[in-house]
């Protein structure tokens, strides 16, 4: 685990932190990297079925909701959901609150895309499910603008969603039909950092560029099967 804090009284408790090579986002009501613009019907949503309007879980959070979550009882995922609901936030740390921005459109016009790194990958491989304008479609495919991975300075969940894809959701015994491909195979180093420092500065995002080594790197540690990551280094 990576604790940082103990209990509530340390405005770092559940704060995010980097973990096994996925970005854990905060659990507190931080707006743009945590759960400010969550309701606590969001929470109990997310928790009960793995998904809502912001987000699908990922990384280790897939096996919480698949062994763990979706069977609590009602009451637990709403007193859950309370609980974590008041834990402030640190506008301090999270910075100004996020807001929808029409910043794309002309750069993912079929004339501009070669202007700008990251669009026409965006195009091809990212826009039919997540959509041109970056908001999703739905619980089912998460929105890209605003997410908090997006929004995070920390890239690696990014990188690491991209690379591998996303662990099969399973709710009530059923695979769900909708999961991030891996694209580890398909898109070099420099093409994946493209396209995510496209991603991570549209729509108002604000998570920053990403570099080709930092793929490399994350690259190199996971394993080309699945999203689980060996460790072959410490850190």
């Amino acid at each position: 685990m990576n604790e940082k804090a103990l209990d509530e009284t340390s405005p770092l408790y559940l704060s995010g932190a980097l973990l096994d090579g996925w970005y854990a986002p905060s659990l507190r009501g931080d707006g743009n990297t945590g759960l400010g613009r969550w309701s606590e019907a969001d929470i109990y949503q997310f928790l009960k079925s793995g998904r809502n309007r912001h987000a699908v879980v990922f990384g280790s959070m897939t096996d919480a909701y698949n062994n763990s979550t979706q069977f609590m009882a009602d009451d637990d995922l709403k007193a859950v959901a309370r609980y974590l609901k008041s834990l402030p936030g640190d506008p301090g740390r999270d910075g100004a609150p996020w807001k929808y921005e029409e910043t794309s459109g002309g750069a993912l016009a079929m004339g501009e895309r070669s202007k700008l790194p990251g669009t026409q990958t965006f195009m091809a491989r990212c826009s039919a499910c997540h959509g041109p304008d970056g908001r999703g479609q739905g619980q089912w495919i998460p929105p890209l603008a605003g997410s908090a991975s997006s929004m995070a300075k920390e890239n690696a969940s990014s990188i690491n969603a991209t690379l591998n894809g996303s662990g099969r959701v399973v709710a009530s015994g059923i695979p769900d039909a909708y999961r991030m491909p891996s694209y580890r195979n398909q898109l070099s180093d420099q093409e994946i950092a493209d396209v995510l420092t496209f991603v991570r500065t549209s729509w108002g995002n604000r998570g920053g560029t990403v570099k080709p080594e930092d793929v490399k790197n994350l690259r190199e540690r996971t394993n080309p099967a699945s999203s689980e990551v060996i460790v072959l280094q410490m850190r």
